[in-house]
């Protein structure tokens, strides 16, 4: 299977180089999407706060009137004695509403991995606004979604890899039908604030961030996606599941951990190593064995039921559309091998784990 996944790879001969974080120039004809995440997490108080924000280009311009082109959600855990929920406050907008600015400038082009990035992404309606704004040292938003907001800034990022490599590693120069790029996995937190009718809920000083995005023609029929980071910053991420590439059928998943407390730095791609997953949706985990010709990686991820959200939205080649379930509270174990003998195991807690698509239980309605 993933020697089919490198064979097909290297039959595309239109290559697409860019600093992948930075916005894409939309094409003509949909489907197309483009959406970006952020999520800040505050190990002070186990605190954990999502935003994420994107659009797009439906298969048919039919589709615009059925389903939002655009959108905008804040994610947010309402706790009680029973335990936390994972909550989403989200904001729909039409093409219209939504305004992008690399260096100032509409974007014209696919930007270059040469370039620092730089852009600006807002939209606006009569009870919305979000305005979003990076650049190589800085990460500033003001996002105000009918009754709640958020507000926050962030530091300088700690990038996947050099020379704006992500997950994919070469593969992300091909014409994928669908990408995922890791742009921070540890932006120090300058400031947040989440408020809720006026009134601060929560805020702080401190924490991390994990900033991604997602571009394509629409997220798979199935997914598992798991993210998460110690006090002592040893991190990982992981997203997969199966994937059309023509007429050859490819289940692949892109992992990486790192600790570099220990100078430990870990890819796992499905064209250099083989990535075992099982997991269950109902019962809230995820079990991953992934062996590459060095390291093995042992992760275990878990989380309550019922603190998993209801159906959040996700881009689909219509619009928007409740597609995944996601967590905040959960637990990962992460083992690492080398040459069989173990040099680093973790515990993190305040993990963020997904089920998307057939993945989720009971699955998602599609209006």
């Amino acid at each position: 299977m993933y020697l089919q996944y490198a064979m097909l790879c290297f039959l595309y001969t239109s290559y697409v180089f860019s600093n992948n974080y930075d916005p894409h120039l939309f094409p003509a004809r949909g489907p197309f999407f483009e959406g970006w995440y952020v999520r800040v997490v505050d190990s002070d108080n186990g605190n954990s706060i999502g935003l994420l924000f994107g659009e797009v280009l439906p298969l048919s311009p039919r589709d615009r009137e059925l389903y939002p082109p655009a959108l905008c959600s804040i994610l947010v855990r309402k706790c009680s004695a029973a335990g936390c929920t994972l909550v989403s406050h989200d904001a729909h907008f039409n093409t219209s509403d939504v305004k992008v600015r690399v260096k100032g400038r509409p974007v014209h082009e696919n930007p270059d991995r040469s370039s620092a990035v730089n852009f600006t992404w807002t939209a606006t309606n009569n009870a919305s606004s979000v305005f979003f704004q990076t650049n190589a040292t800085t990460t500033l938003f003001q996002v105000k979604l009918g009754k709640v907001s958020l507000d926050g800034e962030l530091s300088s990022p700690v990038p996947w890899g050099k020379d704006g490599e992500g997950p994919e590693g070469w593969a992300d120069y091909l014409p994928l039908p669908l990408h995922w790029f890791v742009y921070s996995i540890r932006s120090a937190v300058v400031f947040y604030k989440f408020s809720y009718g006026g009134e601060v809920v929560y805020e702080g000083r401190r924490g991390t961030a994990h900033m991604e995005k997602n571009w394509g023609k629409s997220f798979p029929e199935a997914w598992i996606w798991s993210q998460g980071i110690s006090p002592q910053n040893a991190s990982y991420a992981i997203s997969g599941g199966p994937l059309e590439l023509g007429p050859i059928p490819v289940t692949a998943y892109l992992f990486g951990y790192r600790n570099p407390n220990k100078n430990i730095s870990i890819n796992f791609h499905p064209y250099d190593s083989v990535v075992s997953v099982t997991k269950n949706g109902c019962q809230g985990f995820v079990n991953v064995t992934a062996e590459g010709l060095v390291h093995t990686v042992s992760l275990f991820v878990t989380a309550d039921p019922l603190s998993f959200s209801r159906c959040l939205y996700g881009p689909e080649s219509r619009g928007f559309r409740p597609v995944c379930k996601e967590s905040y509270d959960a637990s990962a174990t992460v083992s690492v091998y080398k040459h069989k003998n173990l040099i680093d195991k973790q515990f993190i807690a305040n993990a963020a784990l997904e089920f998307g698509g057939k993945n989720v239980c009971g699955g998602c309605p599609l209006y």
